[in-house]
């Protein structure tokens, strides 16, 4: 017979689960405020991150939201300038054909089946919900999965954020956007993350490029 669950079970377990979620960053936050004099010395207890330089590169598709560019996100220049750290992926010439970060683009990140790609960190608060990027996929076989770097510490946690589908880009495109869960944060909390990408399996391949995150300020 198959498993029925009754609905109010169901509705339970996903307030569980958000809960969970929330749970992970509230215990994240613990963490972040018994480290002391370190963070506070760099400014951890301030309650927004320095603003960063905004534009709107996803205008053309119907999202007038600001995006700032995540450390490294244009892929320019050397690996070093670019600053991320790569495991089965490179640097490759050519930039996605719009143009959203400028005309000067000449590279992009392509990451292989099996391997991935983490951006330097960054600060993240209450005010930073979303993330979005360009991308295509360059070879059939995975997903593309997106996913949060925590640093608390010496401890680092590893959170999912979503994923965009194998067979769903093959042809360059922004990605629907990506919920960073910046939103679930307390507004006096701000943490170091990194983005990491990451194509899992040994099959397929993406290439990616202009990574940006939406800074929108709450009232």
């Amino acid at each position: 017979m198959p498993l029925v669950i009754h609905p109010r079970v169901r509705k339970a377990a996903g307030r569980i689960a958000a809960m969970t979620c929330v749970a992970v960053f509230a215990s994240t936050g613990a963490a972040f405020a018994s480290t002391g004099a370190a963070f506070a010395s760099a400014g951890g207890a301030s309650e927004s991150c320095q603003a960063q330089p905004v534009t709107t590169p996803f205008a053309n598709w119907g999202d007038q939201s600001s995006y700032f560019l995540a450390p490294g996100g244009s892929f320019e220049g050397t690996a070093a300038q670019v600053g991320w750290s790569l495991s089965g992926a490179g640097l490759t010439a050519g930039n996605e054909p719009f143009h959203a970060g400028g005309s000067s683009g000449r590279q992009s990140l392509t990451i292989s089946g099996g391997g991935s790609a983490t951006a330097p960190f960054f600060c993240l608060d209450s005010t930073m919900p979303d993330l979005r990027f360009f991308a295509r996929q360059a070879a059939p076989g995975s997903d593309l999965e997106v996913q949060a770097v925590v640093q608390i510490g010496h401890h680092q946690f590893v959170l999912p954020l979503g994923s965009v589908a194998d067979g769903s880009m093959p042809a360059w495109g922004p990605v629907p956007q990506i919920v960073l869960q910046g939103h679930v944060l307390p507004r006096w909390l701000r943490l170091p993350v990194a983005l990491r990408l990451v194509v899992p399996g040994g099959q397929g391949s993406w290439q990616l490029d202009d990574v940006y995150v939406d800074p929108f300020r709450l009232g």
